[in-house]
């Protein structure tokens, strides 16, 4: 039952039946509150009043109608048919504003939540004058609120109740593992499917093999570790090792302590949200605890939750650079300097891309992206205080005992080592996929009816070290490897060995998608019409390439119908062949502005999405040569780390795109080993050597150490000698023969080189042997030798 904030009552004459009148009412707002239905003290300065929308609406300029619309997460098709049937902006306004209102659940801080967005719309006046409640004046007299401004504390039966709806939410979702990656009715127990993940610790300034049974057993100093950084490369398992958690949660594995709660928030579902709103979105629709008892709960009890954010690379903005001295959880004030900038250069080229914001969804009885309540007034008592924002836990600015582990890919966890508090904070973990011994574990998994064929594959791994180094390891690759492999002939089996690199699988499995869908309608596969129908399918690729890339600037990774408005076929096709997944949910009740059933639009994984942004990037080096240069050198280069992956499938699809890439890349290039194993990567996936030749040209300098990925070493020999050589390294990094002869071979041969590090490499005679014998050759002026080893 919901009390709507629209609520009016007649006014009634001055009788005696005006107190009965009021008795009544007061009579049912105690029993709404007793039944749990509203919050105690929901706070008349949380609602904002039709007479503060209308003067918003008016004093609100018609230039920052759409960006105020698209910041209230209305999608621009709508905000186009709300202005047609609106006699002007302020009326359409209007109507923006109630609709977005009418989207929230009961309690929602409305007043924080849109003085944020209007804040983010460069309103800032309007945001404060919102926050300050001056935008109407006030009647006299003292407003009337509900007694006892105090949140009830949960019962011991209500946190029990809360933990089996986590139990069930994660048995439903979560801990259930697709054998076929991109069909979502191939859904295995999670004990049938999972494989164990290799850890290693950071330790010193090297990493030393850690167990997963021992990860909760950890000391720092003499305790466990309140923050933990788990990095992995895209497909490494992170998402499944948090499932591993929340799996031994459930089934009470004695690895895992006791924690009455195991909360698992994933950042590509839970941007802007806050602790307790992301908890109570997970509850059954019947479970009458609130975001606000959760949120007490975990402060006063933080030693027994433990949460595992997935995906921090996934989130919007800093995490560092929001702290603000003295500040708790100021969650409609946290801004960044870098924030501002971004902000400030997205609306510079508004009018060349659209801007797309993460859609709120969940479960059927809730909303799984809820408002930011506002916290402003965290400093008083814990019952006063508002919940706690992702930020503020990951800063450990609140819930500092609380024990925290968080994935992420490598570029984002750069941020908080470069932070002296914050590195100080946490323990380092690295998730490197499977092992070598595991990767067939995995393989005889899927392949549990067909061994033959399961050791075919892995023979394969084993034959081509690329495959072997670079997919076989992560998680996400050898699940398409094994999908591929069970539907492809012996002649194109033959092909697929020869595979090097991350962009070639991915055009085999687009390709495999495309033709595998295609031949359903028309089997003959020479036949003009199968070439036809299969050019069709790509030509309904586009709009979805053109949708990856939008939103992958915004770091937008799941989308309404309405931003696929002008291409629904295309929609319906993408999640046929199985480039897009769809999932439709029952809206809220309390959305008034939408239909009652609605829909997310997704990519199986990031790196699906990531690939498609690269086809539509790469189309626009034809199409529209100036928007794609501007893209490359104010959009994607200034953030290269975050789009490493976008990089290598922008570069593989043409070669002279890769060379026009890799002109822009190398002007700015540094002397940084990091810098100049960053260009040599992306040449290789190009495959092209001109493009090397143009790296070759600038490689100053040569750090080999332990850690080098073989995508780094192949990229060296691809670049430095324009050959591919397999890569043979030990189970303990040591470099085998093949590779040590040929770094040696890259420093006598490279004139730019100027800077060879050895650091920590287990090198092979060969490499020695031929320094020796070529030495004379090569141009390198400085030396650095660090404990290699021969």
């Amino acid at each position: 039952m919901y009390l709507s904030s629209r609520l009016s009552f007649c006014r009634m004459r001055r009788t005696s039946c005006t107190m009965d009148g009021f008795c009544l009412f007061y009579l049912l707002m105690i029993l709404l509150v007793r039944s749990g239905d509203v919050e105690t003290n929901p706070g008349p300065d949380r609602i904002v009043s039709e007479k503060e929308f209308l003067k918003l609406s008016k004093q609100i300029e018609p230039s920052h109608y759409q960006e105020v619309g698209i910041n209230l997460d209305i999608s621009i098709v709508e905000l186009g048919q709300i202005k047609e049937r609106s006699q002007n902006t302020s009326d359409a306004l209007m109507t923006v504003f109630t609709r977005w209102r009418d989207k929230h659940l009961p309690g929602t801080d409305i007043r924080a939540l849109l003085a944020e967005e209007l804040e983010r719309s460069d309103l800032g006046s309007l945001s404060g004058k919102l926050l300050a409640g001056s935008l109407v004046l006030k009647r006299t007299g003292a407003p009337v609120t509900m007694p006892g401004s105090q949140t009830p504390t949960l019962s011991p039966d209500l946190i029990k109740r809360c933990a089996d709806d986590f139990k069930f939410k994660y048995r439903t979702t979560l801990c259930k593992i697709r054998a076929d990656p991109l069909n979502p009715d191939s859904i295995a127990p999670f004990n049938d499917m999972y494989t164990n993940l290799v850890l290693e610790e950071e330790y010193r300034q090297s990493k030393r093999p850690l167990e997963y049974r021992d990860l909760f057993d950890l000391k720092v100093n003499g305790e466990f570790p309140k923050r933990i950084m788990v990095q992995g490369e895209a497909g490494a398992g992170k998402t499944t090792f948090c499932a591993k958690i929340a799996w031994d949660w459930i089934t009470e594995n004695p690895v895992l302590p006791k924690f009455v709660w195991v909360l698992v928030v994933p950042f590509r579902v839970a941007k802007q949200n806050t602790i307790g709103e992301i908890a109570k979105s997970y509850l059954s629709k019947d479970n009458p605890a609130t975001a606000c008892q959760i949120t007490e709960y975990i402060r006063s009890n933080p030693r027994h939750v433990f949460i595992a954010f997935d995906g921090v690379d996934e989130m919007d903005g800093n995490i560092v650079q929001q702290r603000k001295a003295g500040s708790k959880s100021e969650c409609h004030q946290l801004k960044s300097a870098d924030q501002t900038k971004a902000r400030s250069e997205s609306k510079k080229n508004k009018n060349k891309r659209r801007k797309l914001r993460q859609p709120k969804s969940g479960s059927p009885s809730s909303a799984t992206s809820q408002p930011r309540v506002n916290s402003a007034e965290a400093s008083g008592s814990s019952s006063e205080r508002g919940d706690i924002a992702l930020t503020d836990i990951l800063r450990s600015d609140e819930l500092a005992t609380c024990p925290v582990l968080v994935t992420s890919r490598p570029w984002k966890v750069t941020e908080i080592r470069w932070d002296d508090i914050l590195r100080n904070q946490y323990t380092f973990i690295h998730v490197e996929g499977f092992s070598k011994e595991n990767v067939e574990v995995y393989i005889h998994k899927y392949f549990q009816d067909d061994g033959a064929k399961a050791d075919q594959l892995i023979q394969l791994t084993k034959d081509n070290v690329i495959i072997s180094e670079n997919m076989a390891p992560y998680p996400i690759y050898i699940a398409m490897l094994c999908l591929m492999w069970r539907e492809l002939d012996d002649e194109k089996q033959e092909k697929f060995k020869s595979l090097r690199t991350f962009s070639q699988i991915f055009d085999e499995i687009f390709e495999f998608l495309k033709v595998h869908y295609a031949q359903k309608k028309i089997p003959v596969l020479d036949s003009p019409s199968f070439q036809a129908y299969r050019s069709q399918i790509e030509k309904l690729m586009e709009p979805v390439a053109k949708v990856a890339f939008i939103g992958l600037q915004e770091n937008t990774l799941s989308f309404k119908e309405g931003d696929f408005a002008q291409c629904s076929d295309s929609i319906e096709t993408a999640c046929r062949v199985g480039v897009l997944s769809q999932e439709k949910k029952l809206s809220s009740i309390y959305d008034k502005s939408s239909m009652f059933l609605q829909s997310t639009i997704f990519f199986p994984h990031k790196l699906f999405q990531e690939y498609m942004a690269g086809v539509h990037l790469s189309s626009l080096y034809e199409l529209d040569h100036n928007e794609f240069n501007r893209l490359i050198e104010q959009v994607v280069l200034p953030r290269k780390e975050e789009f490493r992956y976008l990089l290598y499938f922008t570069v593989s699809r043409d070669k002279t795109i890769a060379k026009h890439v890799m002109k822009c890349m190398v002007q700015g290039n540094t002397s940084d080993h990091e810098e100049t194993d960053f260009l040599v990567d992306v040449s290789f996936e190009s495959q092209d050597l001109d493009t090397a030749a143009l790296v070759r040209g600038r490689m100053s300098s040569l750090t080999i150490w332990p850690f080098m990925t073989a995508h780094t070493i192949a990229g060296y020999l691809f670049t430095g000698l324009g050959v591919h050589k397999d890569i043979d390294r030990g189970v303990s990094r040591e470099f085998g023969p093949i590779i040590s002869h040929h770094m040696a071979e890259i420093i006598c041969s490279v004139s730019s080189l100027k800077h060879v590090t050895l650091c920590g490499a287990a090198l092979h005679s060969d490499f020695y042997a031929v320094l020796a014998k070529d030495g004379n050759k090569s141009k390198v002026s400085e030396k650095t030798h660090c404990n290699a080893v021969v």
